[in-house]
Order: C-alpha cells, then sequence, then structure tokens
C-alpha cells in the first residue's frame, strides 16, 4: 500500500515533467541550464553566461548526419528571422574530426550562427539519460533555453517532432521571445 506522502511526491513528479506525446520533452519545473565553456569551430571560445537574457536553441549534431543538415539550414532560417528579437542558435558539433569538417559544413549550407567543437561532457550536462558508458544520443538533439538560462524544452530526433520540424520548434521559441 502507498502511503499518501507516495502518493504526492508521485503526483509532483508527473506534474513537474511531461511528457507530450509527439511534442517534445517540455520542462514544466525551472531547471537552470548547465555552464560550459566550448571553443569554437574557428578558434574562439562561447561561455554560456554570455548567453543570458537570450533566447538559446543549442543543436547537438554531426556534420554527416543528413537530419541535421536540413536542421541546420532550417534553423539558419529561424536565426535569421528573430536575432533581432534575442534568439541565438549554438550549434554544437560532435564530429571527432572538429573543425576540420565542421568548417566546409559551414559553408556548405550558409550557415552563420556559432558552432563549437562538443565534447562528451557538455553531453552528459544536457542529455538526459546518457553516461559517459553509453554516451549515445539521436542527433539533431534540439535543447531549448529561456531568457533566464532554464532548460525550456528538450527535443530528440525520432521521438520529437520539434528536432526536425522548424514550424513546431519556431512556435515554441515564439512563446519564449
Amino acid at each position: 500500500m502507498l502511503k499518501t506522502s507516495q502518493v504526492l511526491l508521485m503526483c509532483a513528479l508527473l506534474f513537474c515533467a511531461r511528457e507530450v506525446a509527439g511534442q517534445g520533452t517540455i520542462v514544466e519545473v525551472k531547471q537552470p541550464a548547465p555552464y560550459f565553456i566550448l571553443p569554437t569551430w574557428d578558434g574562439n571560445t562561447l561561455r554560456s553566461s554570455s548567453l543570458k537574457g537570450k533566447v538559446v536553441v543549442l543543436d547537438f549534431f554531426q556534420t554527416w548526419c543528413p537530419d541535421c543538415q536540413k536542421s541546420g539550414v532550417e534553423l539558419e532560417k529561424l536565426y535569421q528571422k528573430y536575432k533581432g528579437r534575442g534568439l541565438v542558435i549554438v550549434g554544437i558539433s560532435h564530429d571527432k574530426e572538429k573543425a576540420a569538417v565542421v568548417a566546409p559544413y559551414l559553408k556548405r549550407y550558409n550557415l552563420t550562427y556559432p558552432v563549437l567543437l562538443g565534447d562528451v561532457s557538455v553531453a552528459l550536462n544536457y542529455i538526459p539519460g546518457i553516461t559517459p558508458q553509453s554516451p549515445k544520443f539521436n542527433i539533431p538533439y534540439i535543447v531549448l533555453i529561456d531568457r533566464e538560462g532554464n532548460i525550456a524544452g528538450r527535443f530528440e530526433q525520432g521521438h520529437d517532432k520539434e528536432a526536425t520540424d522548424a514550424s513546431l520548434l519556431e512556435e515554441r521559441i515564439k512563446k519564449l521571445l
């Protein structure tokens, strides 16, 4: 028999974070986005603290991925459309070849938003369920962060339509702008 406190805890957990079928994981409780410092593809660095006050879309990707290529083009359109209103798109490449493959990718798809060279630690901090022993996840993987620096949603290819449907992602972004 469940105790009243256990039932209340279960109800609170269900209320706090709910999975909306086909609409990604919507974060109901304020969850601060983890801090990171990562190198950019062109040799600079980006600190996540510099993004405070902006609506941020983190796009975890690899250059060889067809869905990531399509998504990158759509994210560039969103970036151009909303950057004046405080939207920042940040690509996080998980290619082993690093800048050697990222630079031609950016040129080929005319991407102008910042692209970082990711590592396992940033993925571990942002993507639930992965571990250092099993760091695999589906790409593209999108994390949406509000102006206060809190995670507002996570969208994984194959599970959440927002990961590859720019119009659905745009609706989420507009609510935060």
